[in-house]
């Protein structure tokens, strides 16, 4: 049996002010009227069980989960009491999966990202299926449509075979976010995929490939999996995960395991990383700009201007911005400039009177 697991647990920092503690990204309207992880559910649901679907993400979250997909139900939600970034998060997921199913494959989707249609996504999630059944780990490559820095990149080595009309490719080699020059390298080779984060494996495998490489995870993973159902089930968790290294899936497992396959996606495809990105998605006005709420634009280009309630905005003679105002929170930078928010959330998490805006 195929089990959907999604990865909610994010902070969503380069979205501040919208994305905060209480309700990162995932859980706000970025690029339509549903928010991210109602999208990503709705990608897949109803043609997957709702029983079949289980979403990853911290205790502080869960009722915001709850109300945004009253659906699921408490046993579909995995709660992770520290977040230890993405190796963590998938351990923690397949050894709650293996209890309920251990011949499952567990497909692995993040909760943030833009993916369409419908239809062909789920045909490549079929095609992943069959390829882990056969005993890989599967990645999922994006066909690069520009020399992206923020995103990893996958070098394809021998094609394996072709899977639903898809190519499948053994993995050569992963290489996280390059400079410029190299990204425009990469994409003119034609030998390189975005590495889209997501994946899918029998829960068994992903096990063994942790045991091997991860050895001090894997005996952590092991003690909670024992625990599941007893009455000290959420004690072991933490105590378990005070010691878990804090290391994404790529580093501890996809770059060391020699099993790893990728098939290349004909779906589009996008991470909505920062506030620049969702110039992608929303319509823009005359001159490039993008505006939400009240916003007054004059000799201005290519801003994004998103104000909340009846406040009014107006910009003149700026151009390339980001402006964002939420409650008591304002944030302004230039679009080139937008990574690096999480430095200023890192200032205000220094200062006790200036935390609380976080």
């Amino acid at each position: 049996m195929d089990h959907i697991v999604i990865m909610a647990g994010g902070k969503g920092e380069r979205f501040w002010p919208r994305s905060t503690k209480a309700l990162p990204k995932q859980f706000q309207r970025i690029v339509s009227d549903r928010t991210m992880i109602q999208e990503t559910f709705n990608r897949v649901y109803p043609e997957y069980d709702k029983e079949h679907i289980s979403v990853v993400l911290g205790e502080s979250l869960v009722p915001c989960l709850q109300e945004q997909l009253p659906i699921l139900e408490r046993r579909s939600i995995i709660v992770e009491p520290i977040g230890r970034n993405t190796a963590a998060a998938i351990g923690l997921a397949a050894v709650h999966i293996k209890k309920e199913d251990p011949e499952a494959v567990m497909i692995v989707l993040t909760a943030d990202h833009v993916i369409k249609p419908k239809a062909a996504f789920l045909a490549v999630l079929e095609a992943a299926s069959d390829i882990a059944r056969k005993g890989h780990i599967v990645t999922f490559g994006i066909i690069p449509e520009r020399a992206a820095t923020e995103y990893g990149y996958i070098e394809l080595g021998k094609k394996l075979e072709k899977s639903h009309g898809l190519g499948v490719f053994i993995v050569k080699k992963f290489t996280e976010k390059p400079d410029e020059k190299t990204a425009r390298s990469f994409v003119q080779s034609g030998y390189y995929l975005w590495n889209s984060g997501m994946f899918a494996f029998r829960v068994q495998d992903m096990l063994n490939a942790m045991e091997q490489h991860m050895p001090a995870l894997y005996s952590s993973l092991k003690a909670i999996g024992e625990s599941i159902g007893r009455k000290d089930e959420d004690k072991v968790k933490r105590n378990q995960f005070e010691s878990i290294e804090n290391i994404s899936i790529d580093y501890g497992i996809m770059e060391r395991v020699s099993n790893i396959a990728c098939i290349k996606t004909n779906f589009y495809w996008d991470d909505i990383g920062s506030w620049s990105s969702i110039a992608r998605h929303r319509k823009q006005e005359k001159e490039g700009n993008i505006t939400e709420g009240n916003v007054v634009v004059i000799d201005s280009k290519n801003n994004i201007v998103l104000g909340d309630r009846e406040e009014v905005i107006s910009i003149i003679g700026v151009h390339d911005l980001v402006i964002v105002k939420q409650d008591n929170k304002l944030l302004i930078c230039n679009k080139s400039s937008d990574q690096n928010i999480k430095e200023a959330l890192k200032l205000m998490s220094q200062d006790r009177k200036l935390s609380r805006y976080l």
